[in-house]
């Protein structure tokens, strides 16, 4: 077996992995670059993915998924059911004008994306592929399992175990139990003084505020579904005020809430509603909690004189409002005060050291962050391979 890690490695984002044995090759993640990414790693992904075999997803966040319209159109996608249902809602979204530069020629092609289910193997070829469910801020994400060739490698996409059921991979993973390589991200090795409070811990957060005003305006990614659910949940703990969202975000939360019941009811959104005028009264009388975005619709609310005296809550990455990753429309829109209650989607040093000592990997591929060396600072008793991009990696 072969792992060529095409992009990923000393940055975040961009993810570009191959592993090829003798009679099959696949790659996991065809992710565009983040905005502002200083990388100059550049990679062909229509080159790369000619003589390939499958595409598997992780997860739906652009980083991951972004360049799929350069893969071989005679090539299958694989990606969960709920994550193509999602990104499907958010991809129509953004073909509206002047949001972004998606085509029906986007739409069609994700139409043609296979699925997978849950610790359901699938064989492409002698490689045996098996999707284990994660928790991320990606709504229905996967580490792989990969067998062929008498090897198992674990790619674990993006995860963490801060997050609701996060903790749930131990047993999964001590069921799989030991693996040749494991392939782990590492956003976070980078800010160790760092300190990542659980969902469960903003949710109790989120309730105070709550409870403390009537008005209340919460920006988060529309795809970040544990978010919502501990915003919409802390609203529910504080009395009898609306949830409300705009008609698009609805749309992601009623299917949600349709295709998760087998699972649990934490995401059972059917309370939340999406804004009518019938609601305005109600709205003023009893309070709400609001979920915006950077557009007119939301500003028309926040500045209402109907609404003074209202709180905004920041519930993403600071980056899109500080520094060089600052994004000019988030800037524009975010108040001046605001309250800031973010945790993050990618596993803290703690979680990647337990995923490690499950798993006891004969050798550890850092990819996704900023550099591979800081894998270094956990002190584990396994190899590191430091890789250079596109360097293959023989087992």
């Amino acid at each position: 077996m072969q792992i060529k890690i095409h992009r990923g490695i000393n940055q975040i984002g961009g993810c570009l992995t191959e592993i090829k044995s003798k009679k099959t090759r696949i790659l996991i993640d065809v992710g565009s670059n983040l905005p502002n990414s200083t990388s100059k790693v550049k990679v062909n992904v229509a080159n790369i993915s000619k003589k390939c075999d499958a595409v598997f997803i992780t997860h739906y966040h652009l980083d991951h998924i972004g360049e799929y319209m350069q893969v071989n159109k005679e090539v299958p996608i694989y990606i969960g059911e709920q994550a193509k249902e999602v990104f499907m809602i958010y991809q129509k979204k953004m073909k509206e004008p002047r949001i972004a530069e998606v085509t029906q020629e986007h739409i069609d092609r994700l139409k043609t994306f296979k699925t997978f289910k849950q610790d359901i193997p699938l064989e492409i070829g002698d490689i045996k592929i098996t999707p284990i469910p994660v928790n991320h801020s990606a709504f229905d994400s996967y580490m792989f399992l990969i067998e062929t060739e008498g090897k198992r490698v674990l790619h674990t996409g993006d995860f963490r175990t801060h997050g609701p059921d996060g903790k749930d991979i131990h047993k999964t993973l001590k069921e799989i139990g030991n693996v040749d390589v494991l392939i782990c991200e590492h956003t976070t090795l980078s800010r160790l003084d760092e300190v990542f409070m659980s969902e469960l811990k903003l949710q109790e957060e989120a309730i105070e505020l709550i409870k403390n005003n009537k008005y209340v305006f919460i920006m988060c990614a529309s795809t970040n579904i544990d978010r919502i659910a501990s915003f919409y949940h802390a609203n529910k703990k504080t009395g009898e005020k609306l949830f409300i969202c705009d008609i698009y975000q609805k749309e992601i939360l009623d299917y949600v809430t349709k295709t998760s019941k087998k699972y649990k009811d934490y995401y059972d959104f059917s309370d939340v509603k999406s804004f009518d005028s019938k609601f305005y009264e109600e709205m003023v009388d009893k309070g709400f909690c609001m979920l915006v975005r950077s557009n007119y619709f939301s500003k028309k609310f926040i500045h209402s004189p109907n609404f003074k005296d209202n709180i905004f809550i920041y519930s993403q990455w600071l980056g899109y409002l500080q520094g060089a990753t600052a994004d000019e429309g988030i800037v524009n829109f975010v108040p001046k005060e605001y309250y800031y209650l973010h945790t993050s989607g990618h596993a803290t040093a703690k979680g990647i050291e337990e995923v490690c000592n499950i798993v006891k990997p004969k050798v550890i591929i850092p990819i996704h962050g900023e550099d591979a060396h800081d894998f270094d600072k956990l002190n584990l008793p396994y190899r590191i391979a430091h890789l250079k991009t596109k360097k293959t990696y023989k087992i």
